[in-house]
């Protein structure tokens, strides 16, 4: 039953992944960096997508 807890809340916590848009403020240019499989993918590139994009002066595109 334990396991069974384990993954129903590994499932929902991950669930919660979704994609990222990207604006970048001088030109209006937006990207999306994308969640692999609903952010169950360990190998995702997402996060370095973000990081990447916020060195270069990009900001999300919902953020005010």
């Amino acid at each position: 039953m334990r396991y069974l807890t384990l993954t129903v809340a590994a499932g929902v916590l991950t669930s919660c992944a979704t994609d990222v848009a990207m604006q970048n403020p001088r030109t209006g240019d937006t990207v999306t960096c994308r969640a692999s499989l609903r952010g169950q993918n360990p190998w995702s590139q997402q996060d370095a997508c973000v990081a990447d994009h916020i060195a270069q002066g990009w900001r999300r595109a919902n953020a005010e």
